[in-house]
């Protein structure tokens, strides 16, 4: 019966794997119906079933959520940084540390997503004043943000699910726990970064502006109308040229007007202008047969596209938005917005024709051209993360003092033991609610449902894995591997096994799934299974080398211009350096 049970659990968990790796279904979908196969196979009953969405690492995290967004709405993380970047007396590596540093403290407390997603547009326009490509900065962000995670019990929702397991088995971790190990960790990524600035990071994203970067200029141009066209007098919806010459019309200029608003009535004059983005063979059909002029056989660059009233802009889809898998037009973008999307960027896929068909994913990257004032509206969506408009301004919304403040009181009571992480996090996100920082709509969207949906779904999976006994069925392995390798190769194994793990598959369920392995581990070989719980702590918060690893580094894939080698190069030369410091100091620092 055991046996049989166990090649079914193996069966489940290899081809969820799989499912995760090639991104069959949504991450949580995929995650959920691992939780209907163990329940239908027996492996967990209905209680244990139900039992991740009550768990006190799930609550935690998903106050922790609103406690971040309470905090990033005041933009003091923006202010803080800038800052500290304007004090870097323009030394390019001393501004990149001080900004790296900030981001590393910022890491530890909040949400590193979040920490990513606001800080991107300083990167970006750090990238513009010390005249370097944003690929130089953008995996260094991530790389900061994931490290400077590990300092704090709360950095990650990876910690907190192994603080929650580690804790069910009767073992305690305190707040400033990790920071023995985590500081010297983002010691050594900082160290790193710099020499990897200079020498294993590309230059892919040109400094010169957005349109080479999307290679928008073939596709961009102005025509004029002249008196013998015949789309002189005629209103602009009337004449069908986006469906005849798949053209869009950008913006009409007449004299000194800049017309990007209700086009389609416009009636088009003599002497207009019209700035147009169409394909090189559309372009020439419509200059043909509606005896337009060319302007120019120059190719637009930004400053041409940009004038006082309409800019270009780069805005990324958030990961809570409700855009995802819908295309532009089923969404109406154009009219809700008001604002043009003239290509989209996905990893180094870039769609500029026929993009209102394109099915929108999260972090997707959108070129989009319009008038400040609707742009501004963008910074305040939820659904986008805006690239380019940088805002260094302190937001003093109502009681914008507790909400910079809030956290540091909740880590505060957390680690004096005056309650519980859980216990704290609860009434933070509770007391920016009632004193409406935080409206308890604003609440919900603040939280990432995928995951709450991701980790309450496969914390059954360790319930699974005593149902099979499958801690005492590796005993044998562990066994040989330590009479093999000692203890401390142990440790190494166990260490490069997760963040191996955890490059390809979600850090949450490899967390899960090896944290009772390795508290298992310790009990077998008469250990204390704390470095061996630490080592598991770290190890799968560490996530360098793909893109799809960790959700920062996805997030600046398209801002970054990278190609998935860029992350192997960078990553994995970082993944061996942390991992000896790793495997050297966890034995020091929590002895065997």
């Amino acid at each position: 019966m055991q046996d049989t049970q166990s090649i079914i659990f193996f069966t489940i968990l290899v081809i969820s794997i799989i499912a995760f790796v090639k991104e069959w279904f949504p991450i949580e979908v995929t995650s959920l119906m691992v939780l209907a196969a163990l329940l239908l196979t027996g492996l967990i009953d209905k209680h244990q079933a139900i039992n991740g969405f009550s768990n006190k690492a799930v609550i935690t995290i998903g106050a922790m959520f609103i406690l971040s967004h309470a905090f990033t709405k005041t933009g003091f993380i923006r202010v803080f940084t800038v800052w500290l970047e304007n004090n870097g007396r323009g030394r390019n590596w001393a501004v990149t540390t001080l900004f790296l540093i900030a981001v590393s403290i910022f890491s530890a407390f909040i949400n590193n997503t979040a920490t990513v997603a606001i800080l991107i547009p300083v990167a970006t326009d750090l990238s513009h004043r010390l005249k370097m490509s944003a690929s130089k900065i953008m995996i260094p962000l991530s790389f900061a943000a994931i490290v400077g995670g590990t300092c704090t019990v709360i950095g990650t929702s990876t910690n907190l699910i192994v603080n929650d397991i580690a804790y069910e088995a009767g073992f305690r971790i305190g707040v400033f726990e990790l920071s023995k190990l985590g500081i010297i960790l983002v010691a050594a990524t900082l160290g790193y970064i710099l020499i990897a600035q200079k020498w294993i990071l590309p230059s892919r994203v040109p400094v010169s502006g957005l349109t080479k970067k999307y290679h928008m200029g073939t596709y961009l141009t102005e025509v004029k109308i002249p008196a013998a066209s015949p789309l002189n007098g005629k209103k602009f919806m009337d004449l069908n040229l986006g469906e005849k010459y798949e053209l869009t019309v950008l913006e009409i200029i007449r004299d000194d007007d800049h017309i990007t608003t209700n086009i389609r009535n416009i009636i088009l004059h003599e002497d207009d202008i019209l700035i147009v983005q169409c394909s090189v063979e559309k372009l020439q059909l419509f200059k043909s047969e509606q005896k337009v002029l060319l302007l120019t056989d120059v190719k637009m660059n930004d400053s041409e596209l940009a004038d006082n009233e309409n800019i270009l802009m780069e805005a990324m889809i958030s990961p809570n938005s409700s855009l995802a898998e819908s295309s532009l037009m089923e969404t109406d973008f154009r009219r809700r917005y008001g604002l043009f999307v003239l290509a989209i960027r996905r990893y180094r896929e870039i769609m500029n024709l026929k993009v209102a068909h394109i099915k929108l994913k999260h972090f997707d990257t959108l070129l989009i051209f319009g008038s400040r004032t609707r742009m501004a509206a963008l910074n305040t969506d939820p659904n986008f993360i805006v690239l380019e408009e940088l805002d260094t301004t302190l937001h003093k919304i109502k009681y914008w003092w507790l909400a910079v403040a809030i956290i540091p009181v909740v880590v505060g009571i957390a680690a004096l033991d005056i309650m519980s992480i859980m216990e704290a996090a609860l009434l933070g996100a509770i007391v920016v609610m009632a004193t409406g920082i935080v409206p308890a709509q604003e609440a919900y969207k603040s939280i990432n449902w995928t995951v709450i949906f991701l980790i309450a779904a496969l914390i059954p999976l360790g319930d699974a894995m005593e149902t099979i006994d499958l801690a005492d069925q590796i005993g044998g392995l562990i066994t040989a591997a330590s009479g093999s390798f000692g203890d401390i190769g142990l440790i190494g194994i166990l260490f490069f096994v997760t963040m191996l793990m955890t490059s390809f598959l979600s850090h949450t369920a490899t967390a899960i799934i090896m944290t009772p392995l390795a508290i298992k581990s310790a009990g077998i070989l008469g250990l204390d299974p704390m470095p061996f719980i630490m080592t598991i702590m770290f190890a799968a918060s560490l996530s360098f080398m793909t893109p799809n690893g960790y959700q920062t580094n996805t997030m600046v894939f398209s801002p970054g211009g990278y190609r998935y080698m860029d992350f192997m190069k960078a990553g994995i030369p970082l993944h061996i350096i942390l991992g000896i410091l790793g495997v050297v100091l966890i034995p020091v620092i929590w002895p065997l």
